[in-house]
Formats: structure tokens, sequence, C-alpha cells
């Protein structure tokens, strides 16, 4: 993600070498709810029941602390007030980056403590960095199995910190198996696709989704990735309400299984200049508030079955596609009537029992849409998902002639469960 230099201090203070010590078997598993995640705490001035309640109304279940400058004591406060309001926080603490004896003193300190989810280590570490950001993880998961270390790694357009490194291989497979696909809880990273200029960065966007569905296939290991809420002076557009759901939808799409939003509090005191978030600078709710909270609850209902789910594949549609993707094969079991409108189907099993769910997306920002599919005549009924309460409900599926016609709204995503 982009880098906060007024909010988090990223000294590296370190005055012992750490042990790599074998991870203690089992690894608990991460619960099967979708939680719904923001970037990043409130600051020290506003850690009151009023901001928190409003980051709880707004259908999220996880703050990602990353500042390493404030206090135990500041810490624990912020802890004491998500508990209060039913959220979960990743912390950050400095004593992350010491020596054995430090780490082990700040697990102690948070490890106990209901809001607790996890503890921050490093956001987007360079391929050197990724040795010792594995040893952390492993220690931490030492430390405490219960909770989630949080390491997210850069996208593939950050070609300044990742120069000519292979992105697939040689940084998110090479950082899954540093950490063991049995150890790492989350496969994290960021992309940001809305430009100042007006554009869509579409290339990178999918091709990253791609890259990290693909390794959470292979490995195992659930994903996570951070959806863009902001815009900055280092080129990005602050999204409206129809993009925030074209960001949500298309990562849930790709297999995310923890969205969370870059960012929810609007950053000052940095070098890099933003716009307004989903609140401002001093908390109060801007005009993407409303939006913002009810695509969090459809994204929780939606959750439900998704955390179920693997991402097989995922198509394109329309005029043209974005390089590195691709179309839906002649013979798939769910088809666009028109392979011109720009949609996503992706393919989703459920791996306990092989049922087949789809999601399907509209690619546009500003258009609704009416879509009409022809199913596959193995398909005996479809049943939508609802993202009301994220039970199947019956919809207009013409079993006779094996067709569906549904409506969606810019950046809207469906999900439907295919009976057999």
């Amino acid at each position: 993600m982009l880098v906060l230099t007024g909010v988090c201090s990223c000294s590296k203070a370190q005055t012992e070498k750490i042990k790599p010590d074998p991870v203690k078997p089992p690894v608990a598993e991460v619960k099967d709810d979708m939680m719904i995640g923001i970037y990043v705490s409130p600051g020290i001035g506003y850690i009151t029941d009023h901001h928190f309640k409003n980051i709880r109304e707004a259908n999220v279940d996880l703050i990602q602390d990353i500042s390493l400058s404030y206090s135990q004591t500041n810490k624990l406060a912020m802890l004491d007030m998500a508990a209060a309001n039913q959220l979960k926080m990743f912390v950050a603490d400095q004593r992350v980056d010491g020596t054995d004896a430090d780490m082990a003193a700040m697990v102690n300190a948070y490890k106990n403590h209901p809001a607790t989810a996890g503890y921050y280590i490093k956001d987007e570490p360079r391929v050197p960095d990724l040795a010792d950001a594995a040893m952390r993880y492993k220690k931490l998961i030492n430390l405490d199995p219960e909770k989630v270390p949080h390491v997210n790694l850069f996208p593939s357009y950050a070609t300044g910190a990742l120069a000519n490194v292979e992105y697939e291989k040689e940084y998110v497979e090479q950082w899954i198996e540093l950490v063991g696909a049995v150890n790492l809880k989350y496969l994290s990273f960021d992309n940001y696709p809305f430009m100042k200029d007006g554009t869509l960065r579409e290339v990178p966007y999918y091709k990253d989704l791609d890259v990290i569905r693909k390794a959470g296939l292979k490995y195992k290991v659930r994903t996570s990735s951070y959806l863009q809420s902001i815009g900055s002076d280092i080129g990005l557009r602050r999204p409206d309400a129809n993009e925030l759901r074209y960001s949500a939808f298309t990562n849930l799409a790709y297999g995310i299984k923890l969205p969370v939003w870059f960012t929810y509090w609007t950053p000052i005191g940095s070098t890099e200049k933003f716009t307004n978030a989903i609140v401002d600078a001093q908390g109060n709710k801007t005009d993407l508030y409303e939006p913002f909270k009810l695509i969090n609850g459809e994204m929780r209902q939606l959750g439900k079955t998704l955390m179920k789910l693997d991402a097989m594949d995922v198509f394109h549609a329309g005029l043209s596609i974005p390089s590195g993707t691709k179309r839906t094969p002649s013979d798939f079991i769910w088809k666009a009537e028109n392979e011109n409108e720009f949609m996503l189907i992706t393919h989703f099993v459920n791996p306990a029992n092989n049922r087949v769910y789809i999601m399907v997306v509209n690619k546009s920002l500003t258009e609704n849409k009416t879509f009409a599919f022809k199913i596959g005549t193995a398909v005996t009924n479809v049943k939508g998902i609802s993202k009301a309460d994220g039970l199947e409900k019956d919809i207009d599926y013409k079993a006779a002639d094996h067709k569906l016609t549904d409506n969606f709204l810019p950046g809207e995503g469906k999900l439907y469960a295919l009976y057999k």
C-alpha cells in the first residue's frame, strides 16, 4: 500500500539476531467468517466510542494498525475501544523488529486481549526483506498460534522496489515458501487501479489478482487484498460509489477472502497528499460512507458462502479483454449470450462437496446492465445467493431453455448456486 510517513514509524532497530525456530504444530485454522478490514486505526486523538461505533456500523470487522510509534498504553486503549465496539485489530508495536525477548514481551502484552486478532510485521517488503519477515512471522506463530501475523506484498507495478524481479515466482511464491504454506494465514497484497487521469490501471490489476488467486490455490492459503477507497497526489483518483462496488466484487470474484479498504480514515501529516476517504481527517463521514457501509454488508453476506469456495477460473467478456486474461471456453457451463458485454465470470467450486457456483461482475463503472446467460444442459436449477442474508433464493431461471437474465448495478457482482 502507499506509505503513510506521518502515521507510522519504519525504524528497524534490532539488537540481537532472532534464532529461526521450527513452528509448533498445529497452527490454528483461520475462522470461516469473512472479515471486512480497514487500514489504519484512527489516530490517538480519535480513540473514542463515537468514531469506533461509526467503524462498526459501517460493517467493518477488523482494523489493521500499522503505527510503530505509539506506546503499549496507547495500543491497549485502542484495543479496549475496539473490543467495546465488537471490533478486532492487528496490533503494530515496534518490538516486532526486536529480539526474541522483545517479541515475546510484545505478544504477552496483547495476546489475551479479546480484540487482538493479529500482529503487524511489515508492509511491502522488498525481496531482500522477505527472509527476515518470514522468520518473524514464524516466531509469532510459535508465540501465539491463534493470531494472524501480518505481512503485505507489493503489486507487480512497483518496479522501483521490485526492479527486474519476476513477480509470481521470485516474489509471491518465494514469500510463501519462506514462511511455509502451512503457516501462512493469509497471502496479502495491494493493487490500486483508479488513476487520476480517469483511466483504469486494468492490466496489472487483473494480472496480480490472478497471480494471487493461483498462488492461493497452489499452496492452499487464503488470500487478502487492499481495496482502493482514496486518491492521492501520486496519480490516484478518489473512487466514487460505483468504483467502490467494482473494487469489492472484482476482488471477491478472484477469490479474495479478506478485503481491506485503503483507507477508511483520511491520512494527514504525510509527504503524500490524500483526498478524503470514507471519513475525513477528523472522522466526519463523507459521501462515501453510506455506499461503503452497504457494500461491506453485502460482502459479508456473500462471504458466508465464498469463504468455503475456491475460485478455479476467472473469465472475461467484452469487445476487448485485458492482456493476460481469457474468455470463457466454448463448452463452459455458463456463457454470456452477448460476449461483447463487459463482465467477469468466475467458476467457483466448494472442495468439500464439489458443488459449482458462478459469480458474475458487471465491469462497467457507470452503467446498469441486464445480462442474459446460456446455462449448460446438465444444470437443472440455478439459485441466487442473497446479499441481504447470505441464503439461497429462487430467481427467474428458465429451466426449459436453460437461460437466465439478471440486472446489475455498475461494478456489481452476484453469486449463483448451480444444481445438477
